[in-house]
C-alpha cells in the first residue's frame, strides 16, 4: 500500500506535520521524532507531537537523518520549546548544525522554502538558529525506548555524507531519510548528492531488511511488498539514472551545466514543485552531475 497522509500510520507510528514534509512520531514510552523538515513547520509539529502525546514535553528524541535544511529546519525550534528534547545525530552533522556558512544556508534555503510554499501548508517565516547535538550517533547504535520498544541506528551515506536511517524492529519500520530516494508521479527519483557508491550500498543494505512499513522524507509511506519492492526498484532506477547522466555528458562533450538544463527540463515540472522548489531541486540535481561526472 501507498500512502500519503497525516496521523496514524500503525500503532504508535504517526506522521506530523504535512505529507510532504513530514516527521515520523514514535509514541514509545520515551517517544521519538525522526526528522524535522523545515523551520516554519514547527509549529505544526508542536501541534501533532501534542495531539498523540498529550504533552509536547513527553517528546524525550528527536533524531535527524541528515544536515540539509528541510530535515533538520525546524530542530532549533522544537528545542527551545519542549523542555529536556535531546537530540540525536552523527558527528558530521552536528558539527554543520553549528558551522556559521552551513547556518546560513540553512537559513537562506528555509526563507525561500517559506516563499514558495506559504500558500501550499500556511508556513510562517521561523529564522533557523545554530544548534546543538546532545547524542552522536553511530552505525549499529540502538537507543532503548522503553517498553520493548527500540531503534536502530544505520549509517546510509551517499545522499549526503552524514545521512543516517532508522529501523524500528517491534512494526519492522524503515525511516530512510533521502538515502532511498524519494517517490514521484509514480516512479523513484534517485538522490545520490555526495556518493553514487555510497548510496548503492547503503540502498542494498536496507534491502537486506525485513521492512514492511518504508517512511520516505517527502509526500509517501509505503507498506507490505511496496515496501520491500521499493528498495529494490530504487537500486535498478539509479542506475539507470547513472546512465542517463553519462549518456548526457557524453552528447555535451562534459558540459556539466548544459546536462543539469537538460535534465531539468525533462524532469522539473509542476507536480516536482509540489514537493521541492526550483532552487533546492537544481542544487540537488549539479550535485548528482559533479559525482557521476568525476567517478565519485
Amino acid at each position: 500500500m501507498i500512502l500519503e497522509q497525516t496521523g496514524k500510520i500503525c500503532d504508535r507510528l504517526y506522521v506530523t506535520g504535512h505529507h510532504l514534509m513530514p516527521a515520523f512520531l514514535l509514541a514509545s514510552p520515551a517517544p521519538v521524532l525522526f526528522d524535522a523538515g523545515v523551520a516554519a513547520m514547527g509549529p505544526h509539529y508542536l501541534r501533532d507531537i501534542e495531539t498523540h502525546l498529550g504533552t509536547t514535553d513527553a517528546l524525550r528524541y528527536l533524531l535527524l537523518t541528515h544536515s540539509h535544511y528541510d530535515h533538520c529546519g525546524a530542530a532549533p525550534f522544537l528545542k527551545e520549546k519542549i523542555s529536556g528534547l535531546r537530540i540525536g545525530t552523527n558527528a558530521h552533522a552536528a558539527k554543520v548544525l553549528q558551522k556559521p556558512g552551513a547556518v546560513k544556508l540553512i537559513r537562506a534555503l528555509n526563507d525561500n522554502f517559506v516563499d514558495v510554499f506559504k500558500n501550499v501548508i500556511g508556513a510562517e517565516n521561523i529564522p533557523f538558529e545554530p544548534v546543538a547535538v546532545d547524542l552522536i550517533l553511530k552505525d549499529g547504535d540502538e537507543l532503548d525506548c522503553g517498553g520493548g520498544w527500540t531503534v536502530r541506528v544505520i549509517e546510509t551515506p551517499g545522499h549526503t555524507n552524514d545521512s543516517l536511517s532508522y529501523y524500528i524492529p517491534r512494526i519492522k519500520a524503515l525511516i530512510a531519510g533521502e538515502a532511498v530516494g524519494v517517490f514521484h508521479n509514480g516512479g523513484i527519483q534517485p538522490e545520490f548528492s555526495s556518493s553514487y557508491g555510497d548510496y548503492m550500498a547503503s540502498i542494498e543494505k536496507m534491502a537486506a531488511l525485513d521492512v514492511d512499513i518504508l517512511a520516505l522524507a517527502h509526500g509517501h509511506i509505503l507498506t507490505g511488498d511496496d515496501a520491500g519492492g521499493y528498495l529494490a526498484d530504487s537500486i535498478k532506477t539509479t542506475v539507470l539514472f547513472r546512465g542517463r547522466i553519462e549518456d548526457y555528458l557524453d552528447r555535451f562533450s562534459g558540459d556539466r551545466e548544459k546536462v543539469v538544463e537538460a535534465i531539468f527540463g525533462e524532469d522539473y515540472d509542476e507536480t516536482v514543485l509540489m514537493q521541492q522548489d526550483k532552487k533546492s531541486f537544481l542544487l540537488n540535481l549539479r550535485a548528482q552531475v559533479l559525482v557521476v561526472a568525476e567517478g565519485k
